[in-house]
């Protein structure tokens, strides 16, 4: 295609010659001759009419320039220009955009693929949506524009709108495979978590809302869906038995993934690094053998007379030791508290050296960490030459290893069960194996409520504050219990909601109770839970289990009481374990026990040191006591009977006054 130049063009800008081919466009000047390729060009080029002459505008990246033409039929001018250009992009426009239906077609629209529509669309927006095409080619490119343009302009309510069809559509879709994939068919909100798959997902879980489900049902309708493999699947539990309970469910229901606590995911990967798996020392299992070998080495480290006066020093100071006293004396109660404190830190010490966090606390607490450190170098001299590790050791160097790219992670979706419980540290590890994937999934399953572990360094901030650790996020609920009736879920809600900082759950119960779900009944003796036992007895024939529930191990009845109980009464299967035991587990009738004043909630002389290795703690009095109560309360599927003593908990008086 040849243009003249007009005069003008000559005169004013310079330009001798213009001509147009199928590369592009070329132009001239006295003293150079350059082609503008139709790739380069941002859009096709426009006739304009001039008040002169008409020009023809050029566009390109960085600018856009106008030349004087003359002697040409602009609508034919006008058409070939846009024929010309398209040649070049329209390639481009079509696959992009097939891709993304494609994508938005099988894909829940999760907020790494809405980033990638977005940025996908601005760049195309740029070339295709800043002119007016040709009738004559709308045929073929008006749908493919109108794509574009309506997932550019995408607000908000438009984006919800999207997830939403694509939600009914796969539930209607995959409804009966959630009808019977569990025991019982899985509720509205069950099946919505499985079917939203966003890269960062977090499940509120309460009690007895049937998560276990969930995450079986979640690994199947990845499989099903074709959206992973089963080697591209692990799931995270914090004890054997769930990891155990995870991998029996998942074999019943014809489903494979691979399921680890996280103990025995550090083992794999270093085993895999290392060529074998390791070995754990003795002191990760006794901790009387660790109480023995940290005297052992205070008495072995006060050789050096610098050293025991430093610990001297350290005991008069914040142990109550004699401070006339110029040795030590290893048999006292104050060294024996310190060298329970120092078996407590040492993990918390690791934990925090790991995490970079260590410079502010060493100079708070200089002058018990100068008698501290020489003790865990000792501690590691001995598992290297044990040639063994500890737990914080196996996280530790799992998380170095997956960082340097000495493991490869083959799981592109990773689901861990009680996502409350985790720390920092096996954050790190979960974060570092997601991050090897370009796209990956983390579907974190938990409940805020019921974070009782902060003593072994889990942070609630990383659930409560789940967006701001792991990145752009869908957070959902679980919204019905199965476990208990509606009086005791009221009441129990209520109770933990006192804090604020708790995340406020709409929940249901299945079904209402023609009893009341909680009975609060007076402890006139040490052991009036048998009157209780002896109640539930006459009034329930077949098989019940009785779950006897206390703050301390001390407040519990013996192994050979509880068997004499089991021989009384043969129809019942009585157990005994303090509330934290009690996490995970349920009964059909819970008796709470040595609830009085000084032991619920629990009141202890916090150790400074050890409160400022774990995470921060929450401002609200009593905040985790009270989710730890709340635990204790919603074991009982039939009936939670709570003995009052004489001088009952504050936490009794209060559900009292709900009554």
């Amino acid at each position: 295609m040849q243009f003249t130049v007009h005069t003008l063009s000559r005169l004013m800008d310079g330009i001798s010659a213009m001509s147009i081919s199928t590369k592009g466009i070329v132009i001239e000047t006295k003293s150079v001759k350059k082609l503008y390729t139709w790739q380069i060009q941002s859009q096709p080029p426009a006739i304009l009419l001039g008040k002169i002459t008409p020009k023809i505008q050029v566009f390109t990246p960085e600018s856009s320039f106008k030349i004087r033409i003359q002697g040409c039929d602009l609508d034919a001018a006008q058409f070939e220009l846009q024929k010309l250009w398209l040649s070049s992009h329209v390639n481009k426009l079509t696959q992009s955009i097939a891709k993304l239906e494609s994508l938005l077609e099988k894909r829940y629209l999760s907020h790494g693929l809405l980033l990638t529509a977005q940025k996908m669309t601005s760049e195309l927006a740029g070339y295709w949506l800043n002119w007016s095409l040709d009738k004559r080619f709308e045929r073929h490119l008006a749908q493919t524009r109108f794509t574009l343009e309506e997932v550019h302009t995408w607000q908000q309510q438009d984006i919800d709108e999207f997830r939403e069809a694509y939600i009914k559509k796969q539930l209607r879709d995959y409804e009966g495979y959630f009808d019977s994939v569990a025991s019982k068919p899985l509720t509205m909100a069950q099946r919505r978590a499985c079917v939203v798959v966003d890269e960062r997902q977090l499940l509120l879980a309460g009690a007895g809302t049937g998560k276990t489900s969930v995450m079986i049902a979640k690994v199947g309708y990845l499989l099903n869906a074709k959206l992973a493999n089963s080697e591209q699947i692990l799931m995270l539990a914090y004890g054997k038995d769930a990891a155990d309970e995870m991998q029996q469910r998942l074999k019943n229901a014809y489903f494979s993934a691979t399921c680890r606590t996280f103990h025995s995911l550090g083992t794999y990967i270093l085993g895999k690094v290392e060529g074998k798996p390791p070995t754990l020392s003795q002191l990760c299992h006794n901790e009387k053998k660790k109480l023995q070998f940290i005297h052992d080495t205070l008495v072995s480290l006060c050789q050096d007379r610098a050293y025991k006066q430093r610990l001297l020093q350290l005991l008069r100071a914040h142990f109550e030791y004699k401070k006339n006293e110029s040795e030590v004396d290893f048999s006292a109660s104050s060294v024996v508290r310190l060298v329970k404190q120092f078996s407590d830190l040492i993990s918390l010490y690791k934990q925090a050296s790991s995490l970079g966090s260590l410079q502010n606390l060493e100079t708070e607490f200089e002058d018990l960490l100068s008698v501290f450190r020489p003790v865990i170098t000792e501690y590691q001299l001995y598992l290297n030459n044990e040639q063994t590790i500890d737990y914080d050791d196996m996280i530790n160097r799992a998380t170095k290893y997956v960082k340097e790219g000495r493991f490869k992670s083959p799981w592109v979706h990773i689901l861990v069960d009680e996502f409350q419980d985790i720390s920092l540290v096996r954050a790190e590890l979960v974060k570092a194996l997601l991050g090897q994937h370009t796209r990956s999934h983390l579907f974190a399953v938990g409940d805020d409520w019921q974070s009782i572990y902060r003593f072994n360094g889990a942070d609630l901030g990383l659930t409560t504050n789940f967006t701001h650790h792991f990145g752009s996020s869908t957070v959902m609920q679980l919204d019905k219990t199965f476990r208990y009736g509606q009086d005791l879920l009221d009441l129990a809600s209520h109770f933990v909601c006192q804090n604020p900082q708790q995340i406020v759950k709409q929940v249901r119960a299945q079904s209402v109770p023609d009893v009341p779900s909680v009975v609060i009944t007076p402890e006139m003796s040490a052991n009036a839970y048998t009157l209780v036992i002896k109640q539930i007895a006459m009034r329930h024939s077949g098989h019940t289990s009785v779950m006897i529930l206390a703050r301390y191990h001390k407040q519990l009845p013996s192994k050979e009481e509880l068997m004499l109980l089991n021989d009384q009464y043969a129809q019942l299967d009585i157990i005994a374990m303090t509330f934290h035991a009690a996490k995970g587990k349920e009964a059909d009738f819970t008796i709470l026990t040595g609830l009085d004043k000084s032991s619920v909630p629990a009141v202890r002389q916090k150790d400074q040191i050890i409160e400022a290795f774990l995470p921060m703690l929450e401002a609200y009095p009593n905040a985790e006591e009270r989710r730890l109560f709340y635990v204790a309360l919603t074991r009982a599927k039939r009936q939670a009977y709570i003995m009052s003593p004489s001088e009952p908990s504050v936490f009794i008086k209060e559900l009292e006054s709900q009554f």
